[in-house]
């Protein structure tokens, strides 16, 4: 009895707080805010699916990247003012499911609807990202980080999905963005059922 009164009592003056968005590994600044999409769930497929679905159009120009980039920016822009606008998580993980189902559809699609895709995406992801940090500066850095770290994986993600055109290639990819839809509509029904 003694040993699980001095366990309890370990852990409860070992406890952090809780956070949202904590830092990842627990690295803060830049370094953190660039891991930031790799280690949310919902950030991470909707940025793959954003990519794959560049990639997957062998006509478009690559305008939907960078419409991605100017609203991710400008999303994070916004948070550096304080606002934290609520559901957008389950924004992202709505727009990740529509960019899996289109992927997994596979049709040449206009390049509108990259752009405005990839405009959503970026805007709804920098609202999604709002560091849990004590300092300003601290959450600022981060904010710049979580802008690289967006931008350097949609770019890896497009360049490698774009060798994924024809024959089994391409099935491949489209397997993936089913799998993307599947993940992100199974996440926002368990929010929605909590």
């Amino acid at each position: 009895m003694r040993l699980l009164v001095l366990i309890a009592v370990v852990l409860a003056t070992t406890a952090t707080s809780a956070m949202a968005h904590p830092p990842p590994l627990g690295i803060g600044g830049i370094f953190g805010g660039v891991l930031h999409p790799l280690f949310v769930p919902a950030h991470l497929l909707a940025i793959v699916g954003l990519g794959l679905l560049v990639g997957q159009q062998a006509e478009w120009a690559r305008p939907a990247p960078f419409a991605f980039i100017a609203t991710l920016a400008a999303g994070l822009g916004v948070m550096t003012f304080g606002f934290v606008p609520s559901l957008m998580g389950e924004a992202v993980l709505l727009l990740g499911f529509a960019l899996g189902a289109l992927v997994a559809w596979g049709r040449t699609l206009p390049e509108a609807v990259g752009i405005a895709l990839g405009s959503a995406i970026g805007f709804a992801i920098a609202l999604d990202s709002p560091p849990e940090v004590l300092s300003v500066r601290e959450a600022n850095f981060m904010l710049i980080g979580t802008g690289f770290g967006g931008t350097i994986l949609l770019i890896v993600v497009v360049e490698a999905a774009s060798r994924l055109r024809g024959g089994w290639r391409s099935v491949a990819a489209r397997i993936l963005g089913s799998w993307i839809a599947a993940s992100a509509i199974l996440v926002l029904a368990l929010r929605f059922a909590a």
